[in-house]
């Protein structure tokens, strides 16, 4: 299953500490972890931040967020000194996985026990037989009733 990005308004920090090229793990200022959404890899969940210090910036993706501490997958290796901006921010990446109003992915037949789902509560149409399907679990999907 694809990321299940978390969002909340307005989230905003700086780093407790320098961050290194390689770093996986940071701290933001004390108490500001709250700020931004409580997030469980486990679950698939994520949000994105922006690290920005001067002209020098790098997206993440945060898939574990436990009070002020984030770990996170890194789009690149930049270092940061403390106090440097961190900034929950929506862009292209989480963009992308979300799907439009009026979008449904197709199956030729059934789609129950061959198709995994794109998001929780997908529902697919079968254009074999003109029926829809609803996403449970898995690759288990019910016929919607007619």
């Amino acid at each position: 299953m694809a990321d299940e990005y978390q969002f909340t308004n307005n989230a905003e920090s700086t780093l407790a500490a320098a961050l290194g090229g390689g770093d996986i793990s940071f701290a933001v200022a004390a108490g500001k972890g709250a700020l931004f959404p409580a997030v469980a890899a486990a679950d698939g969940q994520s949000f994105r931040i922006l690290v920005k210090e001067g002209a020098t910036e790098e997206w993440m993706t945060v898939t574990v967020r436990s009070t002020d501490t984030f770990t996170v997958t890194r789009t690149g290796s930049e270092s940061f000194s403390a106090g440097a901006g961190v900034y929950h921010r929506l862009d292209a990446t989480a963009l992308a996985t979300m799907i439009q109003k009026g979008v449904y992915r197709t199956n030729a037949g059934s789609p129950d026990g061959s198709l995994a789902a794109e998001y929780a509560g997908e529902e697919v149409l079968d254009t074999t037989n003109e029926e829809w399907y609803k996403h449970i679990t898995g690759t288990t999907w019910k016929l919607m009733s007619s």
